[in-house]
């Protein structure tokens, strides 16, 4: 696995997505559809850097994700790499939050900064696993069953 280039600008693991082609099972593929009016051939996806890109961006925006634009633009790897980081770019999706992981964004840019990716892209599927699946505790995260 390439894990710079399973890593969204925006600091999503693509990797650990549940609508990544390693990742997505007949279950999500149909949900997905269904959700969003697509075909299941639309729904897997190969990770916000490939030629095909995200599905989700097209379904979201017709110009394009404005992060993925700017860490280009700017020839950086990710936010956290940026003089301007954290921007306007980064601001949680809140109408979508249980849907999309963005708002796991700003954890992951951090994180990132501070360890580093390959450090980073080792945890990034229990972080995936948490915000989707555990509960919130105010200023401990999330907490799955059986964390304590």
């Amino acid at each position: 696995m390439d894990v710079k280039q399973l890593t969204a600008p925006c600091g999503l693991p693509c990797f650990a997505c549940a609508v990544y082609k390693e990742n997505i099972t007949e279950e999500m593929t149909q949900f997905v559809a269904k959700a969003h009016g697509i075909t299941p051939e639309e729904v897997p996806c190969s990770g916000c850097r490939s030629a095909q890109g995200c599905p989700f961006e097209k379904l979201l925006t017709d110009t394009g994700c404005p992060t993925k634009k700017c860490v280009e633009a700017k020839r950086l790897h990710n936010c956290s790499e940026c003089s301007e980081f954290p921007c306007e770019n980064l601001m949680p999706t809140a109408d979508l939050a249980k849907e999309l992981p963005h708002n796991t964004k700003m954890y992951n840019l951090a994180r990132i900064k501070l360890i580093g990716l390959e450090a980073w892209a080792k945890e990034a599927p229990l972080i995936q696993k948490k915000y989707f699946m555990g509960k919130f505790v105010y200023g401990a995260g999330a907490e799955l069953d059986g964390d304590k």
